[in-house]
């Protein structure tokens, strides 16, 4: 009796003082105790460590004996079996514990009343440790504690084991745990507006089940969010294939419809996202309707002026450092970035201006000039002193910093001077971030010079960790004469530097009144702001004087005449003479869209006649530039208004070769060619 109580009492001294035993099966199997040199490595028989695993996996890490029996020795005698067992377990404790004395109590392993079990008060299990974390993550709704359990996973259950039986019901629970994880992740980044982290966190989930249909369409629609289509209906590509692959099926009506959208350009930035949640912001300011100094009132899209201006306040930062505002011209994005600077400065908000023209690109780096000198201008003579000391590269690149200072000697290498310029301007930027959040408003980045550019992408690396938010403006129709632009852009939304809003055409609101009036403004300018302004102040002066429009011209100039020139400037400005040649005829058409074949037969019949592939090649550049769209099997112009301005542009002698070309066309008798493919050609 007495030498069973000091047993006793020896084996609860030496669990006592025993080191913690750590088992990961997370990501492989590996035990080792704390503050060991190594792993545990001296597994004297195989059915020792799977023995191990097998109560590292088990639900409260126990195991009646005949369970253990049946796995691990399915086929073989009951006496037998447990005898293996016996040796197993006895391998088992030796290789925790070598130096364990005959007949002494384990401190990892026990065994009582048939059960074998771990000591759980000295045996740590990884598996163990992320359930919790990510249990408790998910009830609390808590991204620092769900991205920690993340980081807590280290992997597919016992990989080594992947096609056995007894740890898939294991291995799955996990797996579906950290996918929940990665859900509620892509749900909070998506709600502050971190696209680019929503859709990382929802391509991990794919990676671990392709056939996730719904991760799919959200990871489509944060990519129209971005304003990446392409990568959307690659994204469709991937789904579709995944689904007939793994489950021979083809895709929802759901996602369907919503790839048919993306290819039509239907879906908007807001309309993209319906499952994302209200950011989390400063109460809005009540504000009285604004109006511009032209007395246009400035109505809809307080909600993007908040969501960013709470981007630009939220502390610490978060996200993308940089936006993008992009869309046509004409869409308002001047308009957008004025108020949202008029906004950020009622909320407190140190707002540097780089103006919105291409004024800012006449000289190097100019539109951060223009800003810094916006900045400086407005302080006080002492103030500018102080500024000048501490910032001495500035002085010639701000002229108010170089009043009654002499600025320093230029250096022997241009490039110094770059690098010096770029420091200070950082120096600066940052010393005023440290007394409120900073707005740097740069305006069009397709105007502005190749320094600029790369000290744009610089400093948004700089402003995903500072209060700082950059915002830029870009049209469309320029990006892609711009490539080097875009592949900037492209490669800093994949590095989650900045992320692209793109404002689209507005809609003409439906009132009772003059519906045919409605219908006409909307029709000639599908929804752009400007059209819209100029096309009704057109109108309305036609209606106050109608003899000044009454002098025989085409009824097409009746259309907005005196702003035609302007805009035909602007939209056309960076088209080839070819692609020219086919909106010109295009615009000659004056129908709502003209089929290929007519295109292609009229082509043949201008002086010189156009080749079938110079005709499409314009025709592409066309649909890229986003001056022509597809419709009902022709081309068309994306807004009538500029088809109109293009042929009022024309001299008379142009429009009457292009008209008579287009009437011998549609006629059938036309004059000889060389195509020997047209309509004109295969009837005469």
């Amino acid at each position: 009796m007495a030498t069973a109580n000091l047993a006793a009492r020896a084996t609860s001294e030496h669990e006592q003082r025993a080191a913690v035993l750590h088992v990961s099966v997370l990501g492989g199997f590996r035990v080792e105790l704390q503050d060991a040199a190594g792993p545990v490595s001296a597994w004297q028989r195989r059915s020792a460590k799977m023995l191990t695993k097998l109560l590292a996996t088990s639900a409260e890490h126990a195991l009646h004996r005949e369970q253990i029996v049946e796995l691990l020795w399915p086929n073989v005698e009951m006496d037998s079996a447990l005898n293996s067992l016996g040796k197993a377990l006895h391998a088992m404790r030796h290789a925790f514990e070598p130096d364990l004395p005959p007949r002494a109590g384990s401190a990892y392993v026990r065994t009582s009343d048939s059960m074998v079990s771990l000591a759980m008060e000295n045996v740590q299990i990884d598996a163990d440790r992320f359930q919790r974390m990510a249990e408790e993550a998910l009830r609390t709704a808590d991204v620092p504690a769900s991205e920690k359990a993340l980081a807590a996973y280290g992997g597919e259950l016992l990989p080594e084991d992947r096609y056995a039986d007894w740890c898939t019901e294991r291995r799955g629970f996990l797996a579906e745990l950290r996918i929940r994880l990665l859900l509620e992740l892509a749900e909070a980044h998506e709600a502050r507006g971190s696209y680019n982290l929503a859709a990382d966190r929802l391509r991990e989930v794919l990676r671990e089940d392709a056939s996730r249909e719904a991760v799919h369409r959200r990871v489509m629609r944060l990519y129209v969010h971005m304003g990446m289509p392409d990568q959307a209906v690659r994204q469709f590509q991937l789904c579709e294939a995944a689904l007939r692959s793994e489950l021979d099926l083809a895709p929802h009506a759901e996602t369907l419809s919503l790839v048919r959208e993306i290819l039509e350009n239907q879906v908007s930035a807001h309309s993209a996202l319906p499952h994302a949640q209200p950011v989390e912001r400063a109460p809005s300011i009540p504000r009285e309707p604004q109006v511009d100094v032209g007395g246009r009132p400035f109505v809809g899209r307080w909600h993007l002026i908040d969501a960013l201006c709470a981007t630009v306040v939220a502390d610490p930062p978060s996200g993308e450092g940089m936006i993008v505002v992009s869309g046509e011209a004409g869409v308002g994005k001047t308009r957008f970035l004025e108020e949202l600077a008029a906004d950020a400065r009622r909320r407190e908000v140190t707002v540097l201006w780089g103006g919105s023209g291409a004024h800012a690109a006449h000289f190097a780096c100019g539109p951060f000039a223009i800003a810094l000198e916006g900045h400086v201008g407005s302080c006080s003579e002492h103030e500018r002193e102080e500024l000048a000391r501490r910032y001495p590269a500035l002085a010639r690149f701000v002229p108010s910093l170089g009043l009654g200072a002499q600025p320093p000697p230029l250096a022997a290498d241009p490039a110094d001077d770059h690098l010096g310029l770029l420091s200070e301007i950082v120096r600066m930027l940052t010393d005023l971030g440290r007394r409120q959040p900073l707005l740097l408003v740069l305006g069009d980045l397709h105007d502005v010079d190749p320094f600029s550019l790369d000290l744009v992408r610089y400093l948004a690396h700089l402003a995903t960790q500072r209060p700082w938010l950059l915002i830029a403006a870009v049209r469309e129709e320029r990006l892609d004469v711009a490539p080097e632009l875009r592949r900037m852009l492209i490669a800093m939304m994949r590095e989650r530097l900045c992320w692209k809003l793109e404002l689209l055409r507005d809609a003409v609101p439906d009132r009772s009144g003059d519906d045919e009036l409605l219908k006409h403004v909307y029709s000639q300018s599908r929804g752009n702001p400007l059209l819209v302004l100029e096309l009704v102040r057109e109108l309305t002066a036609e209606r106050a004087c109608p003899a000044a429009f009454d002098d025989g011209a085409s009824p097409r100039s009746a259309n907005g005449r005196p702003f035609l020139s302007s805009l035909e400037v602007t939209r056309l400005a960076h088209v080839d003479r070819t692609t020219r040649r086919v909106l010109e005829l295009v615009a000659a058409a004056n129908i709502a869209a003209i089929a290929l074949g007519d295109l292609r037969a009229s082509a043949c019949l201008l002086e010189p006649a156009m080749t079938d592939s110079e005709l499409l090649d314009a025709l592409d550049r066309g649909l890229d530039l986003r001056l022509l769209e597809e419709r009902g099997g022709g081309y068309g112009f994306r807004h009538p208004l500029v088809g109109a301005a293009l042929y009022e542009s024309l001299s008379l002698h142009r429009r009457e070769q292009l008209d008579a070309a287009l009437s011998r066309t549609h006629s059938g008798r036309g004059l000889e060619c060389s195509c020997e493919s047209c309509s004109v050609c295969l009837a005469s």
